[in-house]
């Protein structure tokens, strides 16, 4: 394990042990799992945040190469891999209960919604096809056996090799566990004299509340580069634009087409596996970027390295 605090000009210095500080932007490599954490406390300024993202982008590429998996978190917002990394380290301490509470919740949950038991993997590893017999007492197509995806190369498990489903994701029993099934009597028209009741918000209009709130945030944070101004942001399936006051104005719903310009600098801000906004500059005349914009910045190509897929 290598524990690097990111330091405010983008430089790393390395520790012998992990210190989580509210203040601190630490790159922990784990050279056994080949993952590389960026983790973010809670009272760092955002600026930091970014250039911890433009190092670790820079570490991996120069040093551990794309077979090594970046993943980012915040400080009280730890994910349950992270959680579980720690605890592998005897250092689970240095997140508060809840947090390791709801990683274990999680963890069990992944366990709970595995496609396949292995008793019933092993047993489909010995077939090798499966056939069908419809009604008339012909024979249909036959199908590979079912395969647990732990017994598949990587990367036909990502995709859902032939013969099998792609393996579900939390995010799916989540879903599914919230989806509220009707019944037929609640999907008879609702009579004139039946009062209509005041709308709630459901959870998911909070959440794209919520995330469109930080959105903003970090944009006013950032602020635009200097010799730029923001012509146009969007955010999610929303569409502003910055007044002279600094606010971000909503505009009224935008008409279909297919949209080019070559008078505008494209600016993407990804946080925390989120495309938090895409702005469009408009650049003075001889703008250029300085200096601090630049050490936050990151090139295109590193984006799309991330998406990288090594087989074999």
């Amino acid at each position: 394990m290598r524990y690097l605090e990111v330091q405010e000009d983008g430089s790393l210095i390395e520790s012998q042990d992990l210190d989580l500080g509210n203040q601190k932007v630490l790159i922990i490599v784990d050279e056994d799992e080949k993952r590389m954490w960026l983790w973010k406390g809670s009272e760092c300024p955002i600026r930091k945040k970014f250039i911890g993202s433009r190092a670790l982008s820079d570490l991996r590429k120069k040093e551990y190469g794309f077979a090594y998996v970046p993943q980012t978190c915040d400080q009280h917002d730890e994910t349950a891999e992270f959680v579980a990394m720690l605890k592998r380290l005897n250092k689970d301490d240095l997140v508060p209960n809840n947090v390791k509470t709801r990683a274990e919740e999680i963890i069990e949950r992944q366990k709970r919604i595995n496609v396949f038991e292995e008793a019933q993997a092993s047993e489909a590893l010995k077939q090798t096809a499966s056939i069908e017999v419809n009604e008339d007492g012909a024979q249909l197509k036959d199908r590979p056996a079912q395969v647990s995806s732990n017994q598949l190369p990587a990367h036909m498990a990502k995709m859902g090799a032939p013969g099998n489903r792609p393996t579900p994701s939390i995010l799916s029993a989540l879903e599914a566990e919230s989806i509220e099934i009707k019944k037929p009597d609640e999907l008879l028209p609702v009579s004139s004299t039946t009062t209509t009741t005041p709308t709630v918000s459901t959870p998911v209009a909070k959440v794209e509340e919520t995330m469109l709130e930080k959105s903003l945030k970090i944009l006013k944070d950032l602020g635009a580069p200097k010799g730029f101004f923001r012509d146009l942001i969007i955010i999610g399936s929303k569409v502003y634009t910055e007044t002279y006051t600094g606010a971000f104005e909503e505009l009224d719903e935008p008409p279909e087409g297919i949209f080019f310009s070559s008078s505008h600098v494209p600016r993407m801000i990804c946080e925390n596996g989120f495309v938090r906004a895409i702005e469009f500059l408009k650049p003075e005349e001889g703008a250029e970027l300085s200096e601090e914009d630049e050490q936050i910045a990151q090139d295109i190509e590193d984006l799309l390295s991330m998406f990288e897929i090594e087989v074999g």
